[in-house]
């Protein structure tokens, strides 16, 4: 009984590591397809991961800073297929929404946005009808 209970208590851990290790995001495998999706002519500036922990997590936010007269490109990958469960929203230093990807209900692959004042901006992602929140975006431009 007590070389059962010894093995059991052994083997526990393991079990949580395991279960833990496939509930992880992993946003490089998507990112690399998101980088693929990027338009010819665009220059890649970074990429985001997106990871909601399971559902922990609603929102994520990263701050960049654009510069006027520049187009930008916003490319998504998701666990669930392309873009769907992930949205996508451009918000200037005031917090505006400029443009998403989740439009009268519809979710597109990202966005494109032509700059009209260097400065900070905020992309935010939430997820809508996901159950795997996993993903990763990428960002780039052209002048």
């Amino acid at each position: 009984m007590r070389n059962a209970l010894t093995k059991t208590a052994a083997l526990l851990p393991l079990l949580f590591f395991s279960v833990g290790a496939f509930a992880q995001c992993d946003a490089e495998g998507y990112s690399q397809k998101a980088l693929k999706a990027l338009q010819q002519g665009y220059t890649f500036v970074k990429s985001y991961k997106v990871d909601g922990k399971n559902g922990v997590r609603k929102n994520i936010e990263y701050t960049c800073v654009f510069s006027k007269d520049t187009n930008y490109m916003l490319r998504i990958e998701g666990k669930d297929g392309g873009a769907k469960g992930i949205v996508a929203t451009l918000l200037d230093n005031q917090r505006q929404e400029l443009t998403t990807n989740n439009l009268n209900g519809k979710s597109y692959p990202g966005w494109t946005y032509r700059c009209r004042s260097t400065g900070i901006y905020y992309i935010l992602f939430s997820f809508k009808d996901s159950e795997s929140y996993c993903g990763a975006a990428v960002l780039g431009f052209k002048r």
